[in-house]
């Protein structure tokens, strides 16, 4: 078996492809300046403490560059990135919702069951704050208590 020499390299293929990744990362780039705030005022909005919504911004902008840089047709850049963000949102909350029910599976001991019930000073003091609020509410202009009622 005899050899020609080197394989001859598509130098320009190589080319295209490296092209193609820097336009996707410019674009990413892009995107993440115009939208990283918006992205994460939306996740903490949905209940995610800063952390968390720093890491779900983060991991948002990496899923588009990784989709884009697969060949994935992404129609509108912003709809896909707050669609992925709302959904990771719920994954998180999925998550956490399946953890917390897998440390509570074991009932506790009827003795550790705090009461439910408000004691009788509680239940005043929220009987005062309802007629406080009502008299405030009257005091109002009908506009002004539907924009409270909107």
């Amino acid at each position: 078996m005899s050899s020609d020499g080197p394989r001859s390299v598509n130098v320009s293929a190589i080319q295209r492809s490296s092209e193609q990744s820097s336009n996707v990362q410019e674009r990413v780039v892009a995107l993440y300046e115009a939208h990283r705030n918006g992205i994460y005022r939306l996740l903490v909005g949905q209940g995610l403490n800063p952390a968390a919504a720093q890491d779900v911004t983060q991991d948002v902008f990496v899923d588009l560059f990784v989709a884009l840089e697969k060949g994935t047709l992404v129609s509108s850049e912003q709809g896909w990135l707050y669609t992925v963000a709302g959904r990771s949102v719920a994954d998180h909350w999925r998550r956490e919702y399946h953890v917390a029910s897998v440390e509570t599976d074991d009932p506790p001991a009827a003795g550790n069951v705090p009461s439910l019930e408000l004691s009788p000073e509680t239940q005043a003091a929220n009987k005062q704050q309802i007629k406080r609020v009502a008299a405030d509410l009257r005091r109002l202009s009908k506009e002004q208590r539907l924009c409270i009622h909107l």
